[in-house]
This record gives structure tokens, C-alpha cells and sequence, in this order.
């Protein structure tokens, strides 16, 4: 008899699936699929919560319900020829796992919903700007409000640059430009997983500014201390290129 009911047990563990997984975003839609036979007329439909089987929204003799649950009044729509259950302007209280009963197809699905935040645009501040040597040196810096990202740079049109070219993957680039006549885009991506966003910042050709520091109290002091601001905006970047390429002794 034991053995008997071991071998139950064993079948039921090994015939049990995983719920599928759903991902939606905070404060948009998502579709949760019942799984449903197209073929079939579905007359009954019941989707819940929790182990204790809270319905949140179902079908049963042509009567539709889906404002059973406070949480969730207002949010849900039913698609009582397909079983699937919309969830409108999402939460991220409604990471669970749902359960969809249907008759007459017999199965039991249950899908785990994951809520997660779009990625926010990056922003893209200047840390200086600095002529000689006919063009200039430019320092950007991109930084984001979300965690484990990865940063790119693009430059649109190509120009005839040199620096950290390499490192374009950073969040900061440094690099020498030459002097040019067009206006020149720089675009910082973030990336996660399958989903990136970016930023662009446009520096005009007919901008004559030597000194661009972060917008703060000490903007004025860079203006007013020139020799000071291309001494930090210029020779210190230089320095700091040309020992990481190992072109002066160990710093």
C-alpha cells in the first residue's frame, strides 16, 4: 500500500508542470492567455488567486463578473470567447501567480505574471570641454536610474576623433575632436536584456564655449578661472589617456 501510494506521489511531482511566465510593465496592459481549444465553446471560466482559490474574475451561466476583488476593480477585462484576462494599468502588487479554470476543457493553468519597470531614458551631462591643437577635448558622462544596464555611445556623422575611442561601452567618454562645421549628435544607450532606451546630446558647431562644466555654483568660478578650468579640463585628461596606454611612466 505505501509503495502504491509513493508511486502516486512520484507520477503527480513528475507530471507537474511549471506555471508559464507572463512579464508586463508597470502602469501598462498585459494579457493573460488561458491556453484555451480554440475549437471549443467555452461555458465556464474561472480565474483566481492564492492557494485558497480567491476568484478575481469568471464566467459561469452566461453571467460575467470580473470586480470581485477591490484590488483589482476597474483593471480586469474578460474575454469570455478566448478565457483570457486583461489586467489593466499594472502594479507591482500583482506579481503573483494566476490560475485559469475552464469547461469544458478540462485542464488547470496556472500562469506566474512578472511586473517590471520600463527602463528610464538615460541623461547625458557634459564634465568639460576644453580647446587645443586645432579641435578640442570633450568629456560626457551618461548615467541612469536603473541598476544592472549597459551603457553605449554612438556619434552621429562619424568624425574624425581619437581618445578613448575603445571604451565606448563606459558610462563616461573622453576624446579629441576635431574642429567641424555640422552640428554632431551623441547618442547613450542603456540595454536590459531585450529592451535599451537612449539619450542624444548635440554639440552645435557654433559653439565657441571653452569651459562647459555641470549646471552648479561652480560653473561661474570656471568661466571666471579660465587657466584653471583647461588645466582640469585638458592637461589632466590627457595625462590620464596617455598612462592608461602606457605612453608615460607608471602613475
Amino acid at each position: 500500500m505505501s509503495l502504491l501510494i509513493l508511486l502516486v506521489l512520484f507520477l503527480h511531482v513528475v507530471g507537474a508542470r511549471p506555471p508559464d511566465e507572463v512579464v508586463g510593465y508597470l502602469g501598462e496592459t498585459v494579457t493573460l492567455p488561458s491556453g484555451a481549444d480554440p475549437s471549443l465553446t467555452l461555458t465556464k471560466i474561472e480565474w483566481s488567486i492564492f492557494s485558497n482559490t480567491t476568484w478575481i474574475a469568471t464566467r459561469r451561466n452566461g453571467l460575467t463578473v470580473i470586480d470581485r476583488v477591490a484590488r483589482f476593480q476597474g483593471r480586469l477585462q474578460l474575454n469570455i470567447t478566448s478565457g483570457d484576462l486583461t489586467i489593466c494599468d499594472l502594479r507591482k502588487e500583482d506579481e503573483m501567480k494566476y490560475t485559469v479554470k475552464l469547461e469544458p476543457q478540462p485542464k488547470t493553468k496556472e500562469i506566474r505574471l512578472i511586473v517590471n519597470r520600463r527602463l528610464q531614458k538615460p541623461t547625458i551631462e557634459p564634465l568639460f570641454r576644453a580647446a587645443g591643437g586645432g579641435g578640442f577635448w570633450l568629456g560626457l558622462q551618461c548615467s541612469s536610474q536603473d541598476e544592472a544596464v549597459d551603457f553605449s555611445w554612438k556619434i552621429e556623422p562619424p568624425t574624425e576623433t581619437s581618445g578613448r575611442q575603445a571604451e565606448r561601452k563606459s558610462k563616461e567618454i573622453f576624446m579629441f575632436l576635431k574642429n567641424t562645421e555640422t552640428d554632431v549628435e551623441f547618442t547613450c544607450t542603456t540595454s536590459r536584456t531585450k529592451e535599451n532606451v537612449s539619450s542624444t546630446f548635440t554639440l552645435k558647431s557654433d559653439d565657441t564655449t571653452i569651459c562647459e562644466a555641470r549646471k552648479s555654483p561652480s560653473r561661474n568660478r570656471c568661466i571666471l578661472g579660465l587657466p584653471i578650468c583647461l588645466l582640469i579640463g585638458f592637461v589632466i585628461p590627457v595625462v590620464l589617456y596617455m598612462c592608461r596606454e602606457n605612453i608615460c611612466a607608471p602613475c
